[in-house]
Protein backbone atom coordinates (compact mmCIF):
# COMPACT_ATOMS: atom_id res chain seq x y z
CA UNK A 1 0.00 0.00 0.00
CA UNK A 2 1.14 3.45 -0.49
CA UNK A 3 1.40 5.92 2.08
CA UNK A 4 0.10 9.10 2.03
CA UNK A 5 1.72 12.04 3.58
CA UNK A 6 0.15 13.84 5.64
CA UNK A 7 0.88 16.68 7.25
CA UNK A 8 1.77 15.98 10.87
CA UNK A 9 0.36 18.01 13.61
CA UNK A 10 3.54 18.17 15.08
CA UNK A 11 4.73 19.62 11.68
CA UNK A 12 5.20 23.42 12.50
CA UNK A 13 6.31 24.57 9.01
CA UNK A 14 4.29 25.89 6.52
CA UNK A 15 3.66 25.06 2.68
CA UNK A 16 4.80 28.88 1.78
CA UNK A 17 8.25 28.26 3.87
CA UNK A 18 8.35 25.14 1.95
CA UNK A 19 7.85 26.27 -1.42
CA UNK A 20 9.96 28.71 -0.32
CA UNK A 21 12.95 26.14 0.40
CA UNK A 22 12.23 24.09 -2.44
CA UNK A 23 13.02 27.08 -4.38
CA UNK A 24 16.15 27.65 -2.87
CA UNK A 25 17.07 23.98 -3.72
CA UNK A 26 16.21 23.87 -7.18
CA UNK A 27 16.78 27.62 -8.43
CA UNK A 28 19.78 28.35 -5.38
CA UNK A 29 22.21 30.06 -7.45
CA UNK A 30 20.59 31.06 -10.10
CA UNK A 31 18.23 32.99 -8.30
CA UNK A 32 21.02 34.83 -6.06
CA UNK A 33 22.33 35.69 -9.24
CA UNK A 34 18.88 36.64 -10.90
CA UNK A 35 18.11 39.04 -7.12
CA UNK A 36 21.74 40.38 -8.03
CA UNK A 37 21.01 41.47 -11.66
CA UNK A 38 17.48 42.80 -10.56
CA UNK A 39 19.36 44.41 -7.60
CA UNK A 40 22.34 46.29 -10.00
CA UNK A 41 19.81 46.88 -12.81
CA UNK A 42 17.55 49.05 -10.06
CA UNK A 43 20.61 50.72 -8.83
CA UNK A 44 21.59 51.49 -12.54
CA UNK A 45 18.69 52.71 -12.93
CA UNK A 46 17.73 54.74 -9.74
CA UNK A 47 21.90 56.13 -11.09
CA UNK A 48 20.40 56.90 -14.60
CA UNK A 49 17.40 58.07 -13.65
CA UNK A 50 19.55 60.86 -10.91
CA UNK A 51 21.53 61.68 -13.78
CA UNK A 52 18.32 62.37 -15.96
CA UNK A 53 17.07 64.50 -13.55
CA UNK A 54 20.62 66.34 -12.58
CA UNK A 55 20.32 66.90 -16.68
CA UNK A 56 17.17 67.70 -16.99
CA UNK A 57 17.64 69.89 -14.25
CA UNK A 58 20.71 71.62 -15.69
CA UNK A 59 19.07 72.12 -18.84
CA UNK A 60 15.90 73.83 -17.13
CA UNK A 61 18.01 75.84 -15.50
CA UNK A 62 19.91 77.30 -18.80
CA UNK A 63 16.47 77.56 -20.50
CA UNK A 64 15.53 79.58 -17.63
CA UNK A 65 18.69 81.67 -17.30
CA UNK A 66 18.09 82.05 -21.34
CA UNK A 67 14.77 83.29 -21.32
CA UNK A 68 15.21 85.59 -18.40
CA UNK A 69 18.10 87.08 -20.64
CA UNK A 70 16.27 87.28 -23.38
CA UNK A 71 13.16 88.71 -21.30
CA UNK A 72 15.68 91.35 -20.06
CA UNK A 73 16.74 92.19 -23.23
CA UNK A 74 13.39 92.70 -24.63
CA UNK A 75 12.33 94.68 -21.38
CA UNK A 76 15.12 96.83 -22.37
CA UNK A 77 14.80 96.92 -25.56
CA UNK A 78 11.02 98.58 -24.76
CA UNK A 79 12.42 100.73 -22.00
CA UNK A 80 14.29 102.58 -25.03
CA UNK A 81 11.47 102.38 -27.04
CA UNK A 82 9.32 104.15 -24.62
CA UNK A 83 11.87 106.38 -23.76
CA UNK A 84 12.00 107.36 -27.18
CA UNK A 85 8.58 107.49 -27.80
CA UNK A 86 8.50 110.14 -24.65
CA UNK A 87 11.13 111.73 -26.31
CA UNK A 88 9.39 112.05 -29.43
CA UNK A 89 6.19 113.26 -28.10
CA UNK A 90 7.84 115.77 -25.53
CA UNK A 91 9.60 116.98 -28.83
CA UNK A 92 6.18 117.05 -30.35
CA UNK A 93 4.46 118.97 -27.54
CA UNK A 94 7.16 121.90 -27.47
CA UNK A 95 6.63 122.23 -31.16
CA UNK A 96 3.12 122.24 -30.85
CA UNK A 97 3.55 124.80 -28.07
CA UNK A 98 5.54 126.84 -29.96
CA UNK A 99 3.88 126.92 -32.81
CA UNK A 100 0.89 127.49 -31.26
CA UNK A 101 2.61 130.43 -29.50
CA UNK A 102 4.29 131.55 -32.67
CA UNK A 103 0.94 131.47 -34.83
CA UNK A 104 -1.21 133.65 -31.68
CA UNK A 105 2.00 135.98 -32.15
CA UNK A 106 1.39 136.54 -36.10
CA UNK A 107 -2.26 136.21 -35.78
CA UNK A 108 -1.58 139.21 -33.34
CA UNK A 109 1.00 141.16 -35.68
CA UNK A 110 -1.52 140.75 -38.52
CA UNK A 111 -4.64 142.08 -36.90
CA UNK A 112 -2.88 145.19 -35.50
CA UNK A 113 -1.36 145.53 -39.56
CA UNK A 114 -4.78 145.18 -40.90
CA UNK A 115 -6.33 147.55 -37.94
CA UNK A 116 -3.11 149.93 -39.07
CA UNK A 117 -4.17 149.43 -43.33
CA UNK A 118 -7.79 150.43 -42.78
CA UNK A 119 -6.68 153.28 -40.87
CA UNK A 120 -4.83 154.36 -43.11
CA UNK A 121 -6.73 153.41 -46.35
CA UNK A 122 -9.55 155.41 -43.91
CA UNK A 123 -7.59 158.39 -43.65
CA UNK A 124 -5.55 158.48 -47.45
CA UNK A 125 -9.69 157.83 -48.81
CA UNK A 126 -10.76 160.59 -46.68
CA UNK A 127 -7.45 163.32 -47.63
CA UNK A 128 -8.39 162.07 -51.52
CA UNK A 129 -12.17 162.66 -50.90
CA UNK A 130 -11.27 165.93 -49.45
CA UNK A 131 -8.64 167.14 -52.15
CA UNK A 132 -11.11 166.16 -55.08
CA UNK A 133 -13.85 168.06 -53.19
CA UNK A 134 -11.49 171.15 -53.54
CA UNK A 135 -10.68 170.62 -56.61
CA UNK A 136 -13.97 170.29 -57.69
CA UNK A 137 -15.47 173.36 -55.91
CA UNK A 138 -12.32 175.23 -57.46
CA UNK A 139 -13.23 174.19 -60.63
CA UNK A 140 -17.09 174.79 -60.50
CA UNK A 141 -15.76 178.43 -59.04
CA UNK A 142 -13.61 179.36 -62.09
CA UNK A 143 -16.03 177.70 -64.22
CA UNK A 144 -18.45 180.32 -62.57
CA UNK A 145 -16.05 183.05 -62.93
CA UNK A 146 -15.43 182.11 -66.30
CA UNK A 147 -19.24 182.15 -67.76
CA UNK A 148 -19.67 185.33 -65.63
CA UNK A 149 -16.76 186.73 -67.45
CA UNK A 150 -17.92 185.56 -70.40
CA UNK A 151 -21.20 186.66 -69.99
CA UNK A 152 -20.20 190.15 -69.28
CA UNK A 153 -17.30 190.33 -71.72
CA UNK A 154 -19.29 188.31 -74.76
CA UNK A 155 -16.25 186.90 -75.79
CA UNK A 156 -16.44 184.75 -78.98
CA UNK A 157 -16.30 180.87 -79.13
CA UNK A 158 -12.69 180.34 -79.85
CA UNK A 159 -11.93 181.99 -76.58
CA UNK A 160 -14.37 180.13 -74.56
CA UNK A 161 -13.25 177.04 -76.27
CA UNK A 162 -9.67 177.81 -74.89
CA UNK A 163 -10.63 178.73 -71.66
CA UNK A 164 -12.50 175.33 -71.46
CA UNK A 165 -9.45 173.54 -72.61
CA UNK A 166 -6.87 174.95 -69.96
CA UNK A 167 -9.68 174.48 -66.82
CA UNK A 168 -10.12 170.85 -67.92
CA UNK A 169 -6.32 170.60 -68.19
CA UNK A 170 -5.89 172.48 -64.98
CA UNK A 171 -8.58 169.41 -63.54
CA UNK A 172 -6.63 166.66 -64.82
CA UNK A 173 -2.97 167.84 -63.81
CA UNK A 174 -4.09 169.53 -60.47
CA UNK A 175 -1.51 172.36 -61.36
CA UNK A 176 -4.42 175.29 -60.07
CA UNK A 177 -2.92 175.21 -56.70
Amino acid sequence: MTEKHSPDKNDKSSPASELAHLRQIVFGDAQKDLEQKMTQLGQSLQSQLKQLEQQTTRQFNQLQSALEHHVQQLEDKLLNADKGQDSKANELFTLSKNLSSELEMAEAASKQENDELHKRIDHDLNALSNKFSEQLKQALAQLTQVSNELNSSKTDRKTLAKLLATVASNLETGDDE
